[in-house]
């Protein structure tokens, strides 16, 4: 067989044979792709050529080869966060060609512990059209707009200098809000996954960002910073700090229901 066509072979069964979460992160279109075990034997030599990557198949030079035994072994994801997934397999030599998947592929999870809530919203990112992620981003800077207004009628930001942004091109793995100081203007990069957020929660994680500024924020808005602390802990499964500042602050004005949601989430 020649070298492009059982290369071609063995990528389209890979493919329709991984799980598909892998699937979609492939489609993504910005992962690497790694391969550890994927091996073609030169006819004529006998030389066993390794192919590391998806660019070294995409370049392989034409050459004959042995038909082989192909396995699906399983995915490797711990490197995700570098943007790099690893497909692993083994390889011999046959009398023709067979591809099979390993009665134990499994996956490899990422280094970081990543909550299926979290993964949910990854793979729901990864299927946006760009049209899908247009309307996303009309929506996040209309949302944007009327809650800064909302904001600036605070005591003490009237003529407080802030814009909020989002980031598409942020670590999915690494969900962190960036604010920055140019000047006499604070800038909020927003991570993208919140696009999919309701609007009480964006309006929190805007509130809950500048409340480090103005402590009058967070004593106005701290309904709408407890729905960004619920989300928090849905995706990343762990109590933002804040909820202890706002559980004073339902105790002392007497918000049964704010002081049940909070119970409810210290004891999760």
């Amino acid at each position: 067989m020649e070298s492009k066509t059982l290369i071609k072979r063995i990528l389209k069964d890979i493919y329709r044979n991984l799980d598909e979460y892998s699937k979609d992160l492939i489609r993504a279109c910005n992962y690497k792709v790694k391969f550890q075990g994927l091996f073609l034997v030169e006819r004529d030599t006998g030389r066993r050529r390794s192919i590391k990557s998806l660019e070294e198949c995409e370049s392989l030079p034409s050459f004959k080869v042995e038909d082989g035994e192909y396995t699906l072994r399983g995915v490797n994801l711990e490197d995700i966060h570098r943007d790099t997934l690893e497909i692993l397999l083994s390889s011999k030599i046959s009398k023709g060609y067979a591809f099979r998947v390993d009665k134990d592929y499994r996956v490899v999870g990422p280094k970081r512990d990543i909550t299926y809530e979290h993964r949910e919203r990854i793979l729901r990112w990864n299927e946006l059209s760009e049209e899908e992620l247009d309307k996303k981003l009309d929506r996040f800077y209309d949302i944007v707009e009327r809650v800064s207004e909302d904001l600036r009628k605070v005591e003490g930001m009237e003529k407080y200098n802030f814009m909020v942004y989002t980031d598409i091109f942020m670590d999915l793995e690494v969900v962190e809000n960036i604010v920055e100081r140019d000047g006499d203007i604070t800038i909020i990069w927003i991570h993208p996954l919140y696009l999919f957020s309701s609007e009480s929660v964006l309006k929190g994680v805007i509130a809950y960002e500048l409340s480090t500024y103005n402590r009058k924020i967070l004593e106005e808005f701290y309904r709408d910073i407890l729905e960004y602390c619920r989300e928090y802990k849905k995706l990343f499964g762990r109590n933002l700090k804040v909820l202890k500042e706002i559980k004073d602050i339902a105790i002392k004005r007497k918000d049964k229901e704010v002081m049940e949601i909070i119970r409810e989430m210290e004891e999760i």
